[in-house]
């Protein structure tokens, strides 16, 4: 009988308060124990401690059994992100375990993603594509930026199949930055890189995702420019998807050192920021 030496599996907590929803969740590596989203009107400095108590209870997780935590960054709100990398921080330091920052905008990606698996599973155009290629797609997640504007960015992820969600293992890769912008800019932007890749590079599928309620016009817009199938989305970023996002990076050992991880607040380029001056 051979001999296994099996080392106990990691814990993790994984915070974001950068929407209107705080989002908690704890992880046994790559697993969700449990998870929270609670509509909290960016008030996140009351109950955020409760809610993680609430959890580590749940999940029957000590605080000495936490090897580490990951919180989201942003960009969104300025206070909710502060409060969230604050609280992060703290813990992190008084407990002696790493931290790392992730992007929110990363988490909302992989949230839409999962949402539009889940509801369209059965007819999902995702699958449509030739016996020989595998569909790629792109993610691109918003967050309502006020006055046309948007925190977004863009992903791809290389669909495998959409008879199980189990399949889809593989998390979004980065494509663009983080960033905020101007909606009819952004698309622009959008339209003339999908337009610049070969008919084998483009996406089967846009999958446009996130605080989408104010820009629906504009993303259609989209949809006269491109070949690819274009699905708008409103979801919002769910605590379970953020900590598989902040957990694969504790996993892979990527920390950030917990006196200098700061939010990513995301600016306006200049050139946007005039243009935005010279429309009031």
């Amino acid at each position: 009988m051979n001999e296994i030496n099996e080392q106990p599996r990691k814990r993790f907590l994984v915070l974001d308060t950068s929407t209107a929803s705080r989002n908690v969740a704890v992880m046994q590596e790559n697993e969700v124990l449990v998870a929270e989203n609670s509509y909290a009107d960016r008030n996140h400095s009351v109950g955020l401690v409760n809610g993680i108590q609430k959890l580590m209870e749940q999940s029957n997780t000590s605080r000495s059994e936490l090897a580490g935590i990951a919180v989201g960054v942003g960009p969104g709100s300025y206070t909710g992100i502060r409060i969230a990398v604050t609280t992060a921080k703290t813990l992190a330091w008084t407990l002696q375990i790493p931290v790392v920052g992730f992007s929110s905008l990363a988490a909302l990606a992989w949230s839409g993603y999962r949402e539009y698996l889940s509801t369209h599973i059965e007819s999902s155009e995702l699958s449509q594509t030739t016996a020989s290629s595998q569909p790629s797609v792109w993610i691109i997640p918003l967050m309502d930026g006020r006055r046309a504007q948007v925190y977004t960015s863009l992903f791809d992820i290389q669909s495998t199949s959409t008879e199980s969600t189990a399949e889809i293992v593989t998390l979004p890769k980065r494509i663009e930055e983080d960033r905020i912008m101007l909606m009819d800019h952004w698309m622009d932007q959008i339209a003339a890189q999908y337009q610049g890749l070969s008919e084998q590079e483009r996406p089967h599928h846009i999958l446009i995702v996130g605080e989408t309620a104010n820009h629906q016009e504009r993303a259609e817009r989209l949809q006269d420019v491109v070949e690819a199938k274009i699905t708008i989305l409103a979801c919002g970023l769910d605590a379970g998807c953020a900590g598989e996002v902040g957990a694969s990076l504790l996993l892979d050992g990527k920390y950030d050192d917990t006196h200098h991880l700061l939010p990513n607040y995301t600016q306006l380029s200049e050139a946007e920021a005039n243009l935005l001056r010279q429309s009031k």
